[in-house]
């Protein structure tokens, strides 16, 4: 409880002092709610402090806000850097941005400190820069959510019943490709606008103290209970019971969608332009329906980018999902290509039925994989 007080405090712009009376003192710019804020205040500092023997006293600015974005600046300009990447420290001659050069510098600051009475001098301005590249390793559980949501039954089932309505309703290949590419664009569209939409409620509900936390414990306890519940649903799969699963959409929403995908436009005789219009809506209403099963991977994702994305910029979480959402949409469309390419939907559904065990046991482990990153702050 003493723990989460000081991290509210800090996280909220208040100076958090260490010993009395300290010699040194710095200052650090980073996110409200960001993991890497609360474990620099939890291990890094303490860890740093033991290390040199000596206590430091931080100041916690919220660099998101603009008096505190304002004021980094200023101090950074002061000394002649510029700004790149957050976390920022500004401590005496020297200032480090980014994660790695914080923690690799702030305990050589302290001995040096210790040892000769004051701050150490201004080191190569290379030495602090820690630009983060947008292709990382943490990207990856990205693209794998997105993937296995984009086989998930809820998505997959759909496209099919979309692939085999288009067949029926005729106009030939041509029309086939437009149609499904034009609904393909809307469940994109949507799908990115609904990811926005969630990565800024909880990077707002993140900022308010009561809710702050919970993306870091709700989300971990959420992506671990669906761990489960797949793992469950694998076994019911496996024999033979796939209709009672537990993680799928509604018969109700299943009707509705349906329903949307019938109140389209013929393909033959029909114009292209308002085909084209018809299809793209028709997928971003599809969209929206089937967030009440496929929102059941995507938010637990959006809260990992939350965390591992925290103090790497906003930038970085609107390319994971870009990322994610392509991903998403790879399944769909290889559907779509396997239609053009002649395959039966038959053959399509028979390969879809044999292998539900196997990806709810693929959505069962990315659970696992999100709830561990998402606990531990992500990679």
């Amino acid at each position: 409880m003493f723990t989460a007080l000081l991290i509210i405090l800090h996280c909220s712009g208040s100076t958090l002092l260490g010993e009395e009376g300290s010699p040194v003192v710095f200052d650090y710019y980073g996110e409200i709610g960001c993991t890497h804020c609360d474990l620099f205040a939890e291990k890094v500092l303490p860890q740093a402090e033991e290390e040199a023997g000596i206590r430091a006293s931080a100041n916690y600015y919220d660099i998101l806000s603009r008096s505190g974005y304002e004021r980094c600046e200023q101090e950074l300009s002061r000394r002649g850097y510029e700004f790149t990447v957050f976390p920022v420290l500004v401590i005496g001659n020297n200032v480090y941005q980014g994660n790695s050069a914080v923690e690799e510098n702030l305990p050589e600051e302290l001995i040096h400190f210790a040892e000769h009475g004051e701050y150490r001098p201004r080191v190569p301005e290379k030495g602090t820069a820690n630009k983060s590249s947008p292709v990382s390793l943490a990207v990856v559980p990205v693209f794998l959510a997105g993937l296995i949501d984009g086989v998930n039954p809820c998505a997959f089932v759909t496209m099919l019943f979309f692939i085999s309505w288009i067949t029926l309703r005729g106009g030939g290949r041509r029309r086939i490709l437009l149609s499904g590419g034009a609904f393909i664009s809307g469940v994109f569209i949507a799908y990115l606008g609904i990811g926005f939409g969630l990565l800024a409620f909880l990077r707002s509900a993140s900022a308010m103290d009561l809710l702050r936390l919970a993306v870091r414990y709700l989300f971990a306890g959420m992506a671990l209970l669906l761990a489960l519940l797949s793992f469950k649903d694998a076994l019911r799969a496996g024999s033979g019971q796939a209709g009672t699963m537990l993680l799928q959409l509604p018969k109700g929403l299943k009707r509705r969608i349906h329903g949307v995908i019938r109140r389209n436009p013929s393909g033959k005789g029909t114009p292209v332009v308002p085909l084209l219009i018809a299809f793209v809506v028709s997928g971003f209403i599809v969209a929206l329906l089937e967030l009440a099963c496929t929102g059941q991977i995507y938010l637990p994702t959006i809260a990992y980018m939350l965390q591992s994305g925290a103090g790497k910029g906003a930038g970085i979480q609107i390319f994971w999902l870009f990322v994610y959402n392509l991903a998403f949409i790879l399944p769909l469309t290889g559907i779509l290509v396997l239609a053009l390419a002649g395959v039966e939907q038959q053959f399509i559904r028979d390969w879809f039925s044999r292998h539900i065990p196997a990806g709810k046991t693929a959505m069962g482990l990315l659970f696992l994989l999100l709830a561990v990153l998402i606990w531990f702050g992500g990679v």
